[in-house]
């Protein structure tokens, strides 16, 4: 069945009077799925997500993971109807300014306040999210354990190393290092993880951020989610992040000893952010979206300074650090 077959037949059993205002389709992001934004009446618009093949929605991890942030009154886009059938599903729109784009002309009071609201949503999850999934949901069975984090490591190597930058690695040294990461990380208390919590999928409406893209859910180090709100696409200086993570252990969020934390988030910075360059190395050399080299230079920055921090990983930092420079003498 064609897309638009498949988005007619959607509309027209949806809609009161049997069709939208009008169809547009939205820039895509990395993944299968397509977006449009419709007109569900003369004043209301609404967002369609068409998804690449059929699906059941009690197995859906998107549903599942909407309904567990709806128990616990975390701020989403309301659902109004889905198809499994078609591949659909309609929900809230909630326009067009991600926190990525907010932060860009915001001074620091700004900033604080709404990356304060974000990370006050995940100490909401990180609380409450296990009793709000049914027990069977991929949300606590899916996690952060040595197989994915290395294999996110691996990621990186093949698709930024070796075939972003043609790199020539030495193998042992650097898997042995990637296995002592991973290691740590993945023997840490686990939490619900949003798994992509940043700038880029958090959305403001009317003051509030709302999260997105949750689909993948899964179980991790606490660290997670605001490593990637904090160190993920965004450039801030490190008396902000600091300010910003004292400020998340101070609101509530469950207890740590500060000292551990603040290791596990410069650890989680390391992974999360090598898999972004490898995420990154293969959506510009692999596939030519270009687009996603202007997120090179500044990640490289970030990791480097959080290995600055770890001793423990001489191999990883002196390749980081030859990327910088690199980039710094392109640039120049």
């Amino acid at each position: 069945m064609q897309v638009d077959e498949r988005i007619h037949r959607f509309l027209e059993k949806e809609l009161p009077g049997g069709g939208a205002v009008g169809i547009r389709k939205l820039k895509g992001d990395a993944s299968t799925r397509e977006y449009f934004r419709c007109g569900v009446s003369e004043s209301e618009t609404a967002i369609l997500t068409l998804y690449p093949e059929p699906f059941d929605p009690a197995e859906s991890t998107y549903v599942q993971v909407y309904r567990l942030l709806d128990r616990i009154g975390l701020p989403i886009p309301r659902i109004y109807a889905v198809d499994g059938d078609l591949g659909v599903v309609l929900q809230e729109d909630l326009g067009d300014v991600t926190l990525e784009r907010r932060l860009r002309g915001s001074g620091s009071r700004e900033r604080k306040r709404l990356l304060g609201q974000a990370a006050e949503h995940l100490i909401v999850l990180q609380r409450e999210g296990p009793q709000a999934a049914n027990p069977g949901w991929p949300v606590l069975q899916l996690a952060f354990d040595l197989e994915k984090l290395t294999w996110e490591l691996q990621f990186f190597r093949r698709h930024y190393l070796e075939g972003y930058s043609s790199l020539r690695v030495e193998g042992e040294k650097l898997a042995s290092e990637f296995l002592a990461l991973c290691s740590e990380l993945s023997e840490a208390e686990r939490f619900v993880c949003h798994r992509d919590y940043q700038v880029r999928n958090l959305m403001l409406k009317e003051g509030r951020v709302y999260m997105i893209d949750f689909q993948d859910a899964r179980l991790g180090p606490q660290a997670y989610d605001l490593v990637s709100l904090l160190m993920d696409s965004i450039d801030l200086a490190p008396g902000e992040v600091e300010e910003l993570v004292d400020s998340y252990l101070r609101r509530g969020a469950p207890s740590v000893d500060a000292r551990q934390f603040w290791r596990q988030f410069q650890l989680t910075t390391i992974q999360r952010l090598l898999k972004a360059l490898g995420t990154f190395g293969y959506q510009a050399g692999t596939l030519g979206r270009e687009s996603y080299r202007a997120y090179i230079p500044g990640t490289l920055e970030r990791v480097a300074t959080a290995l600055k921090t770890i001793p423990e990983f001489p191999y990883i930092r002196g390749l980081v650090e030859a990327q910088v420079a690199a980039a710094g003498r392109v640039s120049c």
